[in-house]
């Protein structure tokens, strides 16, 4: 899972694609209504993807700079040599990683909506229909927000006062 309005992790995206012949890694943008079931089996928020690329394997996932080097081991040689950064600490991976993320926008920039991919690679894409569609951006996880907002109010309050609260 990636940040489908990010800049950078859409290049990231492109550049895995082309190393990754044989099609072993598919893709999901953490805006996506598709994300909504992994994330909550992760236990994971969207706020909380969104500052780490997540990667899910059949034996497990993994985030942040772990996440990124596992998938360079599944990308053609010579990225799995990048596998071998996995003896650096933790620690020392995760501050550079983190660096990199929260300037990651100031950067490279960032778009409205989640980029749309290349007709010839959204197969690849667990979300290619919201992609196309463009169900997948901000405004529409913060209608979303406000929508699981307002059923919550309802539940508590009823509707009437929802309703009196939004004139206000």
């Amino acid at each position: 899972m990636y940040d489908g309005v990010c800049n950078l992790c859409n290049s990231t995206v492109r550049f895995i694609i082309k190393r990754d012949p044989q099609k072993h890694l598919l893709f999901c943008s953490v805006q996506s209504p598709k994300a909504e079931p992994y994330l909550r089996g992760l236990g994971l928020s969207r706020g909380d993807a969104l500052k780490r690329f997540i990667f899910i394997q059949e034996d497990g996932w993994s985030q942040g700079s772990t996440a990124a080097l596992e998938i360079a081991g599944c990308m053609r040689y010579p990225w799995p040599l990048l596998k071998t950064l996995l003896v650096v600490p933790l620690p020392v991976r995760e501050a550079v990683y983190d660096f990199i993320a929260a300037n990651r926008y100031s950067w490279f920039g960032r778009s409205q909506v989640c980029q749309v991919p290349a007709t010839s690679v959204l197969e690849r894409f667990l979300d290619a229909e919201d992609l196309v569609l463009g169900r997948c951006s901000e405004a529409a996880m913060a209608a979303d927000a406000w929508k699981e907002e307002r059923e919550r109010h309802w539940k508590r309050w009823g509707k009437g006062r929802w309703r009196a609260a939004e004139m206000l």
